[in-house]
């Protein structure tokens, strides 16, 4: 029996979940997104969201905070993800040196990338843990909603922020253009 080849998987679409307690703070993101990673996809923006209150983040980044998401137009390799999480640590630190006496707290934003495709939303992250996958140079990887049965669906470990259903909402319409993309094949964008 003759083996298929073996393919690399389709892309997908690179998104930035930021939060801060600061408008300002998350537009200086969503300039440093469009400037390291190209152009945002045209609904590529989500509403401000509020950011549940956690001591974890409430200690370093003050209260209030507020979460956004910023999709990249230019679809992403699914392998393409530990290098972006390295490049986000750099954002945070820029942002930090500009930002942190202003704001009068340590850690003036979080920069999480993530990507979408098809099935399930994965995260970057530089913390270990049973659930993810080491990806490299200090980069762990998990997925943190898959989508079953026509809806988003979170997982035993994922982030309580990503259970709102308006964040799903955001993600959903991103999810059927890659679907569609799909189904047109390899020359789509």
């Amino acid at each position: 029996m003759k083996r298929r080849p073996l393919l690399p998987p389709p892309p997908g679409l690179l998104f930035f979940g930021c939060f801060s307690g600061r408008i300002e703070i998350l537009d200086a993101a969503r300039r440093l997104v469009v400037e390291r990673f190209g152009p945002l996809h045209p609904e590529g923006v989500s509403p401000l969201f509020p950011f549940p209150a956690t001591e974890t983040y409430g200690e370093t980044m003050g209260p209030d905070l507020r979460r956004q998401f910023f999709v990249v137009e230019r679809r992403w390799p699914q392998d393409g993800l530990a290098s972006v999480k390295r490049e986000a640590i750099a954002m945070e630190e820029e942002i930090r040196e500009r930002w942190a006496e202003a704001a009068g707290v340590e850690r003036p934003i979080n920069i999480d990338p993530g990507l979408i495709n098809d099935c399930r939303i994965i995260l970057a992250t530089t913390k270990d843990h049973a659930h993810r996958i080491y990806r490299g140079e200090g980069i762990w990887e998990e997925i943190t909603l898959v989508y079953r049965q026509g809806r988003y669906q979170p997982l035993p470990w994922t982030y309580r922020d990503f259970l709102n259903p308006a964040y799903h909402e955001f993600f959903e319409p991103l999810r059927r253009e890659i679907l569609e993309d799909f189904r047109r094949g390899p020359s789509a964008p």
